[in-house]
């Protein structure tokens, strides 16, 4: 069996992928410091949105600013159509992740924010989508097609929001003064306790 196909289609997208979070990078400005800024300030909630890979990308989100100290955590945008909702108020922040930008529960969920006098920021690909203008910042993540699954599938457009989710959190913990020695107490066993020990 030739088995050089399977090793070059998997190094073409590793390396495409590779360039999508390197793009991520390139791009980042005005609008991603006053992101963490506007997180890192939050007096209230942090949520964070978003429906199949981009909602276990928000997921993931959610649990690393918690893990940093901040009250953050995931709200499924089905779920905030249902009630939820109710309990955004002013000063909260949600953050919605949709590579379109046009679904209609993460875009209901924003507006409700809003009108609830919340802040939204928004990470997709679609910077003049519906989403896009119902954010107060808009942070747009590069279209890197050839790093989806045959163009489709979404493994690099994944990839570069967890990046930028990664960097969001990194700066926020920075600025908030996190010490981590507090995971430690939050982490008692296993690899990350260990690796702050040291």
């Amino acid at each position: 069996m030739n088995t050089q196909p399977i090793l070059d289609t998997a190094r073409t997208l590793l390396h495409a992928e590779a360039r999508a979070i390197d793009a991520v990078a390139d791009q980042l400005g005005a609008d991603f410091v006053a992101a963490v800024q506007l997180v890192a300030a939050c007096p209230g909630v942090i949520m964070t949105t978003g429906s199949g890979t981009s909602g276990t990308i928000a997921r993931r989100l959610a649990h690393l600013l918690a893990t940093c100290g901040m009250h953050a955590f995931f709200v499924h945008p089905a779920d905030a159509l249902h009630g939820p909702s109710a309990a955004v108020t002013s000063g909260d922040v949600l953050i919605a992740l949709s590579k379109a930008g046009k679904s209609a529960e993460i875009n209901h969920f924003a507006r409700v924010t809003r009108e609830r006098g919340g802040k939204v920021i928004s990470l997709t690909w679609k910077p003049e989508s519906e989403l896009g203008a119902l954010s107060d910042i808009v942070l747009t993540l590069p279209a890197a097609v050839d790093a989806e699954g045959e163009g489709v599938l979404p493994f690099g457009s994944t990839l570069a929001a967890g990046a930028l989710c990664d960097a969001i959190c990194l700066a926020v913990k920075n600025l908030r003064g996190f010490d981590l020695t507090t995971l430690t107490q939050t982490h008692p066993s296993g690899a990350t306790a260990e690796l702050v020990r040291r």
